[in-house]
């Protein structure tokens, strides 16, 4: 783990939790003054670090460290950050999961830690302390501010707004039979072009690799039989890791985080100021994430929304062949998270 990330600079690095219960770092910026302001980073779903490292096999634009990039220019602007390993890293044991460890709650308590260990630090403002979470960081961040009660700075990058098993069925389902129908592959007698849509790489790229209906069904199939084993498949695959997990996740935490209430639901039980950003060319957690949470603004919540154009789900532009990047963040969009905390822009 890189606790300095290979980087020499003014910054200030130290253990986040100071009794170890969650391994972490804690940044503090250079030539500080008085407390300051700080932000606590939560991570998408999976085995993220505190780097919030990708390898090049999974970005299309080489080794990708989501949260150093944050660290970087947060700090530079006057903004502590905290970031940590998530329990999909520290929740293994010598024979696999551990299930009492590796669940939504879990994560949820680990943000109140480390929102708890930053508010404590001398050289933090208790009162400026924000969450800054990303795909299911912001479902994590929405919850975490709800059973802290009272007012919050929440910035939701690519936002979780439904609950898993509505998000679920549209991942395996909706969407693929979304695609279908707007690559043209669907003919007006409702058949399916499936040999072209097994041909197209780039249009399914970073979201349905394992794609094989053409193998089923043929190079062509009525798109109502498609749909009929896209959702026999998914809910073999529901079936099978609420029953016994799968190389993602235990079976205690996919019981846990589908029995959750939609994220839109919940923010209604917070107050304070939620920036929300997606890109527009999200197929996981699409722009209509975002406009729910919107929706839920009322007296004492203030959300707006920011659609950023060609931004995939890591807030990347796809790569010069047309196929999807995940990460890093543009400069464009971590200027103006930035902007938010430090200024309210």
């Amino acid at each position: 783990m890189s606790e300095a990330s290979g980087e020499a600079d003014a910054a200030l690095r130290e253990p986040l939790d100071p009794t170890g219960g969650l391994p972490g770092t804690l940044t503090l910026p250079a030539g500080r003054t008085g407390p300051v302001p700080a932000v606590v980073l939560l991570h998408p779903f999976g085995a993220w670090d505190r780097d919030g490292s990708l390898p090049p096999e999974a970005t299309g634009t080489g080794h990708v460290r989501l949260f150093v990039d944050l660290e970087r220019a947060f700090t530079a602007a006057g903004v502590a950050v905290a970031r940590f390993d998530c329990r999909f890293v520290t929740g293994r044991d010598g024979t696999g999961w551990d299930p009492e460890r590796v669940t939504f709650r879990g994560l949820v308590d680990d943000a109140r830690t480390a929102f708890a260990a930053v508010r404590a630090h001398p050289a933090v403002d208790a009162g400026r302390v924000a969450f800054l979470g990303v795909s299911l960081g912001t479902e994590v961040a929405v919850a975490a501010a709800e059973r802290l009660g009272g007012e919050h700075t929440l910035l939701l990058v690519a936002p979780v707004a439904e609950h898993y098993p509505v998000r679920w069925r549209w991942l395996n389902v909706e969407r693929r039979t979304e695609w279908l129908t707007l690559r043209g592959l669907v003919g007006a007698d409702g058949r399916t072009d499936l040999a072209a849509a097994a041909a197209d790489r780039v249009g399914r790229s970073g979201w349905w690799d394992d794609f094989d209906l053409h193998e089923r069904l043929g190079p062509a199939a009525a798109l109502e039989e498609v749909r009929a084993l896209l959702v026999a498949r998914h809910q073999e695959i529901v079936t099978e890791a609420c029953a016994r997990g799968d190389a993602d996740a235990p079976a205690a935490y996919w019981r846990d985080w589908c029995g959750q209430p939609h994220a839109f639901e919940r923010i209604t039980g917070v107050r304070g100021t939620v920036r929300v950003h997606v890109g527009d060319d999200d197929w996981t957690t699409p722009p209509r994430q975002a406009w729910l949470f919107r929706q839920a603004a009322r007296e004492g919540l203030d959300v707006r929304v920011r659609l950023h154009p060609g931004l995939g789900h890591l807030m990347s532009l796809r790569a010069a062949d047309g196929t999807r990047t995940y990460g890093p963040f543009t400069r464009e969009v971590l200027d103006a998270l930035v902007a938010e905390l430090t200024t309210g822009a």
